[in-house]
C-alpha cells in the first residue's frame, strides 16, 4: 500500500473586513501572513509539494514558501473560493439589507440552485469544481511516489493553501457527506486553520495481470479525514 498526506492551509485575516469574500482578489493583512507563517511552522516536515489557488491571499504565501524552501508549485484555479457573484465583496449586512430573503435561503439551504446568489455559482457547481482539483492533488501525489528514486519510498507530503468553502467542500467529499448544510452554515473554519487528508493505494493483489514495465496505474485511492486544526489564541 502506499499513502500520503495532503495539508490544507486556510488563508490568513484579508483586507477588507467581514465581507463575503469569493473570487474579489483582496491582499492579506500584517496579521494574516503572521498567523500563517506560525501555522505553517506547525506542519511536519518535509513538504514535496506545495499547491495553491491563484487568489492573492493564497498565492502571495505559497509563491514566497515555494521560493524559499525550493519546493514546486502548481497553481490550481480548481481550487479558489466560490464565486458569489454580486454578493461578492459586499458586507454581509449589506447583502442582508438588500436582499433579506434569498440571504436568509441561502444560508439555510445553499445547495439550492435557486438560492444561488445573481451572478453567482451554485454550491452544486463548486463543488464539482473542488472535487476535481482535489483528484488532480491526489493524482499529482501517486506520481510523485511512483517516480521516486527510492523504490521503498511509501509517503509523501503536500500542502495545499486554499480557502474555507473549499476546504468544507474536500470534508464533505471525504466524509461522503455532500448536500450537507451544516458543513456551510454551521461549521466554523478560522483563519489559518490546517486540515489534513490521509490518502491510501491499495496495489493489486498477485492475482492481478501485471502492467507493462512501463505502465503505471493509480489504484482507487481511500481517504481518512484529520478535522481541522487552529491556532492558540492570541493573549497579546
Amino acid at each position: 500500500m502506499k499513502q500520503a498526506k495532503i495539508i490544507f492551509l486556510r488563508h490568513g485575516e484579508c483586507e477588507g473586513g467581514e465581507i463575503a469574500r469569493g473570487q474579489i482578489d483582496v491582499a492579506l493583512t500584517e496579521l494574516g501572513r503572521e498567523k500563517m507563517h506560525q501555522a505553517f511552522s506547525c506542519v511536519p516536515q518535509p513538504i514535496e509539494q506545495i499547491f495553491s489557488s491563484p487568489l492573492v491571499r493564497c498565492q502571495h504565501f505559497a509563491d514566497a514558501l515555494s521560493q524559499q524552501l525550493s519546493i514546486p508549485l502548481t497553481i490550481l484555479p480548481a481550487l479558489q473560493e466560490v464565486n458569489f457573484g454580486v454578493w461578492d465583496g459586499q458586507t454581509y449586512d449589506a447583502i442582508y439589507q438588500a436582499s433579506p430573503s434569498q440571504f436568509d435561503a441561502y444560508w439555510q439551504d445553499p445547495w439550492q440552485v435557486a438560492n444561488t446568489p445573481e451572478n453567482g455559482e451554485s454550491l452544486v457547481d463548486f463543488y464539482q469544481r473542488v472535487q476535481q482539483g482535489f483528484m488532480a492533488v491526489v493524482d499529482s501525489m501517486w506520481h510523485s511516489l511512483n517516480a521516486a528514486d527510492e523504490p521503498e519510498t511509501n509517503n509523501q507530503q503536500a500542502l495545499v493553501v486554499t480557502h474555507g468553502g473549499v476546504m468544507r467542500c474536500i470534508m464533505a467529499y471525504v466524509l461522503k457527506s455532500s448536500q450537507n448544510n451544516g458543513l456551510f452554515a454551521n461549521l466554523a473554519i478560522p483563519y489559518a486553520a490546517i486540515m489534513s487528508v490521509d490518502v491510501y493505494w491499495v496495489e493489486p493483489g498477485n492475482d492481478v495481470t501485471p502492467l507493462a514495465e512501463n505502465q503505471t496505474h493509480q489504484p482507487e485511492a481511500s481517504f481518512r479525514l484529520n478535522w481541522p486544526q487552529m491556532l492558540p489564541t492570541d493573549t497579546r
